[in-house]
């Protein structure tokens, strides 16, 4: 028997097929870089094949001297390429809580490279052959800093629905943010990313059969979401997309706020030892370091995912006005309605239960205990929210009690119970709050007419007249809520917290075929019935900017400043969730057992991708109608003049927004406030969580400190009273104060010993002798005149004097002292009598008086 070889066999299977055109040939497009091969798929829900395109790069690779540098546009190839496989992600932080987990609760390490700028293309079989088709554009993301590595997001489903689907891989953490306040590192890496990819669509689409007119950006997550709405502010990206939907994400929330300077770009600096260089030398220093140690200093910014700010979008007021990318703060922009397209239609939501997508970190906690738990909550999670808030203030403390009266002091005291409520905590103030400000803002009419300057690269001006017209046209703007109890994220997870978790909706929004990757399971009937119907709405908006064209009893109404219309995109009936809220959120309490043995239990089992786990279903009553079968019947039964009234007024889900947003936005601010600012008098006012009794006691305490008071300030002046005498004894002190004769030599302290030896002798003559009163005096004062002719002395007292001196041995006593006072050896001694000093001219000169 002779055998042939595989090749060989499939080349003759082709060729009996009778394809003389070729498929390889029907997936090659030739543009301008070069001849471009993809794959031709048939997907199980397709009836037309698919041609994929993978891996086709918009710009060079951002290595070496590109690192940090501004995407530069992709050379082109020489050959041809084959565009057949995904290439890796940029590079991102590893066992973070985006990554999905293996076998034994390890995170499966991925691949990932600096050379990442790449381009993914789905396209309809239909499109290359008549051209014209819808573009989707796919940015995803989460927290500025991760992708979806694992799981990514597939468009073989949507291209199915006669939509050209693109995703994009760019740069975020630090190689996306970081900005060095220069032209050459200027920050805004990953929003110039994604530009350039818009650019590279808009130029090349249409050798895909894609119409540059019909483009739609798609920003999911809280990286893609608010990127998203800041190219719609920015002048450099206007026509480069029509319409825009933003999932489960916005710039309104707290924690994607823009940087508005590099404080934490010049922290990363100074962690990798770079500061010490300036100007382009940090630069180059930065170029040189590992990817390992960029990402080891961003993981200290990051502070697993409890951080204040974190690396992301900046103001580039540094650059020239044409450089610049984020003019100023795309939520001011939006609010003043100056650079958005007027005529783009929106489609905006959330899913409902934001939070239920558990981070690593919360169950490591969760498994540990409750006092971990609740240890995680005081300490970290509610100092970071009331910071993110702006409680400030002596008031913290009391929002801090408020907060936990409200969320925590009320339920059972387990571990469970508490991660529910941490998972509720945090879907209001990371989500649900920033999602109703949103809708507000986008249904909040635009400020009266007046001549403004928009800040262009073409510096245009708007007049009056111009906004009068534009602000008759607003596009539309859809808003809703995607519920699916037990649904899956995109890493494989089921959550059995209530509600649908983050990015739960791309499964049923990209198809089976990505839904099947994750779970490794088939879609049930009725969440085939929720695929559809997520993909038709999502489809039309796409194509025309409408998700229900041409239906007038079931139409999606627009979100508007006079209805407040939010759709629940849910399997059952819309009208199941209207009148009761709690639907939404009412399977924690079935799912208890679940949590406490599959995701709590110390083994871990709960990190098992959903397709290993085994669901039993209690036994059914073949004779019991399903709930969701009744429901449909009891939907199918209603008038259609009922869904259309029905649909005519606001959603009870706003009210549920409003009501939260009340104690966020308005009860708790007016309580810091209050606190901030009440004084004894305003505390007595008031009456402010105080009794009577409470008040006397204060005031006792301030009559009490009243009376400290004044005994402090009494014992202060007595210190000050003897402070000043000490300061009048030690002065008279320095004034009586010896000579220094330490540095006189032997023969002159000799001397100056015997002078003051003989002064002490004359003193005591002078004055144990009482005839030498009055007379004694006028003859010093005269012998220090220069004058010693005994004026003014009686004659019985001079004999006196000449007999006391005939007796005396020694000198007069006065003339000593007048001699000793004009020595130079002992000037600035001064001899003290009873009266008065001996200060004699400083011009005389030691004479010797004749004896």
């Amino acid at each position: 028997m002779q055998y042939f070889h595989p090749k060989l066999v499939l080349y003759l299977l082709v060729v009996a097929a009778g394809l003389t055109r070729g498929q390889i040939q029907d997936v090659t497009v030739v543009l301008g870089q070069g001849t471009l091969v993809g794959l031709k798929v048939f997907p199980e829900t397709s009836r037309i094949p698919i041609y994929t395109y993978l891996g086709i790069p918009y710009a060079k690779p951002p290595t070496s001297e590109l690192r940090f540098a501004p995407p530069v546009p992709s050379p082109g190839w020489n050959r041809t390429l084959y565009a057949r496989d995904f290439k890796p992600i940029c590079p991102q932080l590893e066992n973070n809580s985006y990554e999905d987990l293996g076998n034994g609760n390890q995170y499966r390490s991925r691949e990932t490279s600096e050379d990442c700028l790449y381009l993914n293309i789905w396209i309809p079989e239909t499109a290359m052959r008549y051209g014209g088709f819808p573009v989707l554009v796919m940015i995803t993301g989460e927290e500025m800093a991760f992708d979806w590595n694992a799981n990514r997001a597939s468009g073989l489903d949507l291209a199915a629905d006669g939509i050209i689907v693109v995703t994009v891989q760019y740069r975020s953490n630090v190689f996306g943010w970081l900005s060095l306040g220069k032209k050459y590192a200027p920050g805004n890496l990953g929003l110039l990313d994604q530009h350039l990819a818009l650019v590279w669509i808009k130029d090349n689409i249409q050798k895909f059969g894609g119409d540059t007119n019909r483009v739609t950006l798609l920003g999911h997550g809280s990286t893609g979401a608010p990127n998203v709405m800041t190219h719609m502010v920015s002048p450099r990206a206007r026509g480069l997309f029509a319409r825009a939907i933003i999932m489960s994400g916005t710039i309104y929330s707290p924690y994607s706020a823009v940087n508005v300077d590099n404080r934490l770009s010049q922290e990363i600096v100074k962690i990798l030892a770079c500061n010490y260089d300036v100007g382009r030398n940090i630069h180059k220093c930065l170029q040189q370091k590992s990817v390992y140690d960029l990402l080891r200093a961003y993981e200290y910014i990051y502070r697993n995912g409890n951080y204040t700010m974190n690396l992301g979008p900046i103001l580039d007021h540094y650059l020239p006005i044409g450089d610049r990318y984020v003019l100023d703060d795309p939520r001011t922009l939006h609010e003043a309605k100056a650079l958005v397209n007027e005529d783009m239609p929106i489609m905006f939501g959330i899913t409902s239960n934001e939070a239920a997508f558990l981070s690593s970190q919360w169950i490591e906690l969760a498994r540990q205990g409750y006092a971990s738990l609740r240890k995680y909550i005081n300490e970290t999670l509610l100092p970071n929210i009331i910071e993110q808030y702006h409680f400030e203030g002596v008031g913290q403390e009391q929002i801090r009690e408020t907060i936990n009266w409200r969320f925590f002091d009320q339920i059972p005291e387990t571990t469970a119970h508490h991660l529910r409520a941490l998972v509720k905590l945090v879907s209001e103030t990371r989500h649900e709050i920033p999602f109703y400000r949103t809708v507000q803002m986008f249904s909040t009419p635009k400020p009266p007419p007046k001549l403004i300057a928009i800040g262009t690269v073409e510096a245009e001006y708007v007049t009056a007249e111009q906004q009068t017209r534009s602000s008759q046209a607003t596009g539309p703007v859809y808003a809703y809520l995607f519920h699916h109890p037990n649904s899956m994220d995109m890493r494989g997870r089921i959550n059995y917290f209530g509600g649908a978790s983050h990015s739960s909706d791309l499964p049923f929004l990209m198809g089976p075929s990505l839904y099947r990757e994750i779970g490794r399971k088939r879609l049930t009937q009725l969440e085939d019935k929720l695929c559809k119907k997520i993909r038709s709405l999502f489809a039309e908006f796409i194509k025309g900017g409408n998700p229900t064209p041409g239906r007038q009893f079931d139409s999606w109404t627009p979100y508007t400043e006079k209805l407040k219309y939010i759709k629940i995109i849910s399997a059952k009936p819309e009208t199941v969730h209207r009148n009761d809220h709690s639907s939404l959120e009412n399977t924690f309490e079935d799912n208890l057992q679940e949590i406490e043995e599959k995701l709590l239990s110390a083994d871990g089992t709960g990190g098992v991708p959903a397709g290993n786990v085994v669901t039993v279903a209690p036994p059914q009553n073949p004779y019991d109608l399903n709930s969701n079968v009744q429901a449909d019947q009891e939907s199918s039964r209603t008038s259609k003049s009922a869904v259309y009234l029905s649909n005519a007024r606001d959603s009870e889900y706003f009210y549920y927004l409003r009501k939260i947003n009340s104690f966020w936005d308005e009860f708790l601010p007016k309580l810091s406030h209050i606190v901030n600012e009440t004084n004894q008098e305003k505390l007595r006012n008031r009456r402010i969580d105080l009794t009577l009794e409470e008040e006397q006691d204060l005031f006792r305490e301030t009559a009490a400190a009243s009376k400290y008071k004044h005994a402090f300030f009494s014992m202060l002046t007595l210190v000050c009273m003897l402070l000043a005498v000490l300061c009048i004894l030690f002065d008279r002190k320095n004034r009586r104060k010896k000579p220094d004769v330490s540095s006189m030599g032997d023969e002159d302290e000799f001397q100056v010993t015997g002078i003051s030896h003989r002064i002490r002798t004359q003193e005591r003559v002078i004055r144990t002798n009482p005839l030498y009163g009055e007379n004694f005096r006028k003859i010093s004062e005269s012998i220090s005149r220069g004058t010693a002719d005994g004026s003014g002395v009686s004659a019985s007292n001079r004999n006196v004097i000449g007999t006391h001196r005939s007796r005396t041995p020694c000198e007069p006593p006065v003339a000593i002292l007048a001699e000793m006072e004009h020595d130079q050896e002992v000037r600035n001694w001064r001899y003290q009598l009873s009266a008065s000093h001996f200060q004699p001219d400083s011009s005389t000169r030691r004479q010797k008086l004749p004896t």
